[in-house]
């Protein structure tokens, strides 16, 4: 009912806009023709006023027009009036039965709507209800949240810590057990009756460093001695070998300078 309501509706809507394109069109044209006709009686009138004056009642269609006009004004007022309070009263009819038809339309709608309004209530306050408990209970296990995410990363901690010392005594425990081992071969290399493994030993090894050292230092120390006792007189020597150096430099150069002069003397002589 409704869409053929507004199919009518455009129906009619078109029609007008079709008539008023055809008024608009006869508008012009009318437009035109007063134009003219306003012409013509320009010229008429400029003919009556000559002829007035010509007879000496100048103005006289003047006034006759203006009282004519005043009444053709008052009855076209009139007339205007009263179409517009038909117009008016035709207007209000069809708002009235417009509105009385929009109420009978959206009668049922509203009758549907009430329940549905007052469902609707009751669902705003069954959501500002819950949005009320939600927001509590965000809060509660936000606060939770947060006390939770702190004990995880003190726990977090503890365990790198834990972990951290448990690599440390795992290979503090493998050296330990690798020093072990070592010690329980020594003592029973060392307990071994046959000389030959007991020389492997450590403490073999060891004591042979230790006597070897010992032997090197007593043969350093008696170096050390002979050194002592040898240094004054190497000290003398090594003077008089300076000094001996220093004297043959000295004769080597007088006899260079020796054998320079000779062949000088030979040269002289030759000339």
């Amino acid at each position: 009912q409704w869409y053929q309501r507004r199919v009518l509706e455009v129906n009619v809507y078109k029609t007008k806009r079709s008539e008023m394109a055809d008024l608009r069109a006869e508008v012009g044209v009318l437009a035109r023709t007063a134009d003219i006709l306003q012409n013509q009686y320009n010229e008429v009138k400029q003919t009556i006023a000559q002829m007035e004056k010509e007879r000496g009642i100048a103005g006289y269609t003047d006034t006759q027009d203006q009282l004519e006009m005043i009444s053709a004004t008052k009855g076209e007022t009139d007339e205007k009036k009263g179409k517009i309070l038909e117009d008016m009263s035709d207007m209000s009819d069809k708002l009235n039965q417009m509105i009385a038809e929009k109420k009978a339309a959206l009668a049922p709608i509203i009758k549907e709507l009430r329940p549905l309004r007052s469902k609707c209530n009751e669902l705003e306050h069954l959501h500002t209800q819950k949005k009320t408990e939600y927001d509590s209970l965000s809060a509660s296990l936000g606060s939770n949240l947060h006390t939770l995410e702190q004990e995880v990363r003190s726990l977090r901690e503890t365990a790198q810590s834990d972990e951290s010392r448990h690599h440390f005594l795992m290979h503090a425990k493998q050296l330990l057990e690798a020093s072990q081992q070592k010690i329980d071969e020594e003592l029973g290399v060392y307990k071994n009756q046959d000389p030959a493994v007991r020389k492997s030993s450590l403490r073999e090894q060891y004591n042979r460093k230790i006597q070897e050292q010992d032997n090197l230092g007593k043969t350093l120390r008696a170096k050390q001695k002979t050194v002592r006792e040898q240094h004054a007189p190497n000290v003398t020597q090594m003077a008089m070998w300076r000094d001996l150096q220093q004297l043959l430099s000295t004769k080597e150069a007088i006899l260079r300078k020796s054998k320079e002069a000779e062949l000088g003397n030979e040269n002289i002589l030759i000339l």
